[in-house]
């Protein structure tokens, strides 16, 4: 008996100790009373309430600087629910440790930030600020641009952004390798399934 005592007190301990931090946008953005927060990056989906943390770039996009309104985050699950001010939406990103190589609390510090959009697109020129707005990543633009177009590559993929090759995927049968010189996009290849 005090073995099956033991042995349940230790499986709830590990089911504790194994469960999310819940992040407090507040707290990780050492927020003022009225500041705002906004997408650090174009968030692709296809389904809103079921986001890849890959941001896989299908479907429809939440564009940088969208103010959000943060409304949880998982402490039994993976989850990160907001809603998008300027549509009244519900979205939640489902979040992969695995796939993006980080912390839930990483990931939420460069997914969102205090800064707007016009802040954002400060040091872009601006006739790639228009295509950062549109989604397009294009020969040319250099690596901020592509990271607020397309967001940080995976790092399953791309576990280093000093690398010249950035990989991404436009669908789950569809992947891109973004080729950087100098920091600017000089080649753009569809490389399939296969990497």
């Amino acid at each position: 008996m005090r073995k099956l005592r033991f042995l349940t007190a230790l499986f709830a301990g590990l089911v504790m100790c194994g469960c999310a931090d819940p992040v407090v946008f507040s707290e990780l953005f050492q927020q003022s009373k009225d500041q705002k927060i906004y997408t650090s990056y174009n968030l692709w989906y296809t389904d809103p309430l079921n986001m890849d943390s890959l941001n896989v770039q299908q479907g429809s996009f939440i564009p940088v600087g969208t103010e959000i309104e943060p409304l949880s985050t998982g402490r039994w699950s993976d989850e990160i629910r907001f809603k998008d001010l300027s549509t009244g939406k519900i979205h939640c990103i489902k979040f992969s440790s695995a796939h993006r190589l980080c912390t839930m609390r990483e990931f939420i510090s460069y997914t969102f930030t205090t800064k707007d959009q016009a802040q954002l697109l400060a040091d872009i020129p601006e006739a790639m600020q228009a295509r950062v707005v549109r989604g397009e990543v294009v020969p040319g633009m250099n690596e901020k641009a592509v990271l607020l177009t397309y967001g940080p590559p995976p790092a399953c993929r791309t576990p280093d952004l000093r690398n010249g090759t950035w990989i991404y995927w436009k669908s789950s049968e569809d992947i891109i390798r973004l080729v950087f010189r100098r920091d600017r996009v000089t080649t753009i290849l569809n490389v399939g399934q296969n990497l």
